[in-house]
Parts: structure tokens; sequence; C-alpha cells
């Protein structure tokens, strides 16, 4: 039996699988990634892997999830640039995300890869990538109410949209390259017009001084 690691091991190999499962991800699809190789690229036996990660599934989850909250975060830190038009943020982001996964070898669905995947962790995992979404949509909200917006939101109602726009951009080979950016961008406008609204406080005041 191999040594057990200590607390600061575990928290360095755990950053070094995740770092060398990304580079791998980014040259392959979900499809094809495989454990044997990310343990080897990341210097422990394969058997240590399954020290960290149940399955690959949960490993991809958790490479997904990293990378949204290293994005979200990065969005937060600049969230003075999306006073002008909270709407437009949105429906942008919905956009500039769907757009990347369309390019983006690692999440291509043309084999329906990345859909199976998705059927497979939702029946064992919460909504890991959606709540991340949540929770930056609250920090947001929080910071444009008290910019002087009110808003009006829901949620839930525009996760279910990034479901079914990740359904337009995976199939996006079904509809002319000359139309799709068009289509799909005005599919992003439409759903963030219907589930979020962000209006001006008369007088101009956010809710913590209207309080």
């Amino acid at each position: 039996m191999g040594r057990a690691f200590t607390d600061k091991e575990r928290e360095e190999i755990r950053e070094k699988l995740r770092r060398t499962g990304l580079k791998i991800l980014s040259g392959t699809g979900i499809k094809d990634i495989s454990i044997r190789d990310i343990a080897k690229q990341a210097g422990i036996a394969q058997g240590g892997f399954y020290s960290f990660y149940a399955n690959k599934d949960e490993f991809i989850l958790d490479l997904m999830a990293l990378r949204v909250r290293e994005k979200t975060d990065i969005m937060y830190e600049n969230r003075e640039k999306t006073v002008d038009d909270p709407g437009g943020f949105i429906a942008d982001l919905f956009y500039k995300e769907g757009m990347h996964l369309k390019e983006n070898r690692a999440f291509n669905n043309e084999d329906g890869a990345l859909f199976s995947f998705w059927n497979r962790v939702s029946m064992f995992n919460e909504d890991v990538i959606g709540n991340t979404y949540l929770n930056f949509l609250s920090k947001m909200i929080d910071y444009w109410e008290e910019a002087g917006y009110r808003i009006e939101c829901d949620g839930q109602g525009l996760l279910n949209a990034g479901v079914a726009a990740g359904i337009l951009f995976s199939n996006s080979s079904m509809i002319s390259k000359d139309y799709f950016e068009e289509i799909y961008r005005a599919f992003c406008e439409a759903q963030v017009d219907r589930f979020f609204t962000a209006k001006r406080n008369k007088d101009g005041k956010g809710i913590a001084e209207d309080r």
C-alpha cells in the first residue's frame, strides 16, 4: 500500500491533475480523454487518480466547474464595464459562451459525447455548473442594484435557456454558416429579454441608498 498524502500534497496533486486535465482536454474531446494519460502527465500512478476522483466523469465535471469559476471571477472583477447595460452583458455572455464551446474541440458534440456526459452526471450530481453561474448572477444583481437598477430575474429560466442554447450550438452543423451566428445571437437576446429585466431607479439611487 502506498503512503498517504498529506493535506498539502493532496492540494498540490489535485491542482496538477486539474491543470493537466485542462491541457489534455483542449486537444481532445470528452470521449477520448484518458485517465492513464492524465495520471502519467501529472506524475502519479494511475491508481492514485482514484484517491481524488471516483471516475472520469467526476473529474471532467470538476474541470468544467473550475473553468466557469475562473471566468466568472474575472468577469466580476471587471463588473464596472457592465453597469451601462446589464441585459446586454447577460445576452453577450450567453452568446460568447456558446460560440466558445461551439469552436472548442474539448466540448465538441458532433458525436453526441457531450450530451451523453451530461445525462450521466445529472443522475448523480447536483447542477454544479448551473449553481456556479447562479451564484455569479446573484453577485452581479447585487452590484447592479447598488448601482441604481431594479432587477427582475428568473435565474432558472436563464439556466434552462442556456441548456436550449447548448442544444442549438451543438447542432450548428445543421444550420448554414452564413446564418448561424445571426440566428444564435437573436436567440440569446430573446431569452434574456424574456427572463431578465434591468430598469434604472427614477431617482438614480441604488438600493443601499433607498434604504
